[in-house]
């Protein structure tokens, strides 16, 4: 009789450890793509505030419009469980890009709340390559 209790517990324990294991796993599933959308806007806001930054030194260029497009364009990608994407941008001498965007969390009926920015300064990069070519030039001929 003993042992078939002993066959028995193990069965009870596994299912009682089993839902915790699972659980565990679920939220570090939902954890990897709450991550993996706040990296993918991060590295979208700062290629739409670049290509807003470069657009800015044309005669008539549009810095404003370029950013926008490409960052509603880099914005357009699905994500997991993603809601109310909202773009917002700023331009200045700096031209500033914002995602706002909420995550589902399917405890609770929680969300996350992700913010993610980046900003570039209005450049030019032929000045720009031109100065790191005479850097190099010079220090080259030092030698």
């Amino acid at each position: 009789m003993k042992k078939c209790m002993s066959k028995g517990s193990f069965t009870v324990e596994a299912a009682c450890v089993m839902s915790l294991i699972l659980l565990a796993v679920m939220s570090m599933l939902y954890l990897f793509f709450f991550v993996h959308n706040r990296a993918w806007l991060t590295s979208a806001a700062y290629e739409a505030a670049l290509a807003g930054s470069m657009e800015g030194v044309k005669a008539n260029g549009k810095m404003y419009e370029t950013a926008q497009a490409r960052g509603k364009e880099l914005g357009n990608v699905g994500f997991f469980g993603a809601e109310n994407l909202e773009l917002h941008l700023s331009a200045g001498k700096r031209i500033r890009v914002v995602y706002d965007m909420d995550t589902i969390v399917p405890y609770g009926g929680m969300r996350w709340h992700l913010q993610a920015e980046g900003s570039s300064a209005v450049i030019r990069p032929v000045t720009w390559i031109r100065r790191v070519k005479a850097a190099g030039d010079f220090t080259s001929h030092e030698r």
